[in-house]
């Protein structure tokens, strides 16, 4: 599970929740101001963000920095009872300061539905819900019909799925006697995918076969 803490960078260490997000066995990324969170955001696609507005850092600057990113993944407010601000809606989870128990609560609670929304890759990440792709710092969208193609090679992460079984699947056809749409929409996948789409390391041909899609980079 990944997660963007926000939080001021000279927050005394015992009110930081650093530690205990990583003593929980999350996957923290730090940010301190809205605008780094924002950045973030859209570099790491967390499966969550934790805000801990201590001080300075403003609910609502953070919150119109978020809605930016049209990433979407909760995000849990912490200690907003001394504050003093007014939170914009309701699409922020809200916990008392100092409750780290139920901080890990509302996290597992949270991440339900983002359990399997992110495939997380070396050098690229795949968001299922917004059939979107991140590799490096790009950022692709995918068309129903590419989407629909790489989900049933991640579904069979690495073992061959023959061309007849993928026509079937994404086109609904059993007619083999042109395959060309399947090659086209391989080499545009690649070419969101691969760093080298002449030299793919995830989308492999199986000449004769078909395709797989492989997690062994090395």
């Amino acid at each position: 599970m990944h997660v963007l803490l926000v939080e001021n960078h000279d927050l005394d260490p015992n009110t930081s929740l650093l530690y205990s997000l990583e003593e929980g066995g999350y996957e923290v990324c730090l940010a301190h101001t809205p605008s780094s969170a924002a950045q973030k955001i859209l570099s790491v696609w967390p499966n969550l963000i934790v805000l801990n507005p201590a001080h300075s850092l403003n609910v609502i600057d953070f919150k119109e920095a978020l809605d930016k990113t049209e990433l979407g993944v909760p995000c849990i407010v912490v200690g907003v009872e001394t504050q003093n601000q007014a939170i914009p809606d309701n699409s922020l989870i809200l916990i008392d300061s100092g409750q780290v128990q139920e901080l890990d609560q509302r996290i597992q609670e949270a991440a339900v539905n983002q359990k399997d929304r992110f495939l997380r890759l070396p050098t690229l990440i795949i968001d299922f819900q917004k059939q979107t792709i991140l590799r490096g710092q790009d950022q692709f969208s995918l068309t129903p019909k590419e989407f629909k193609l790489l989900k049933i090679l991640v579904d069979h992460t690495n073992q061959i799925l023959k061309r007849k079984t993928i026509m079937k699947e994404v086109w609904e056809t059993d007619y083999m006697g042109d395959t060309r749409t399947l090659d086209v929409h391989i080499r545009w996948l690649r070419e969101k995918i691969e760093d080298n789409p002449s030299k793919p390391k995830y989308l492999i041909t199986v000449r004769g076969v078909g395709y797989r899609f492989s997690t062994d980079c090395s």
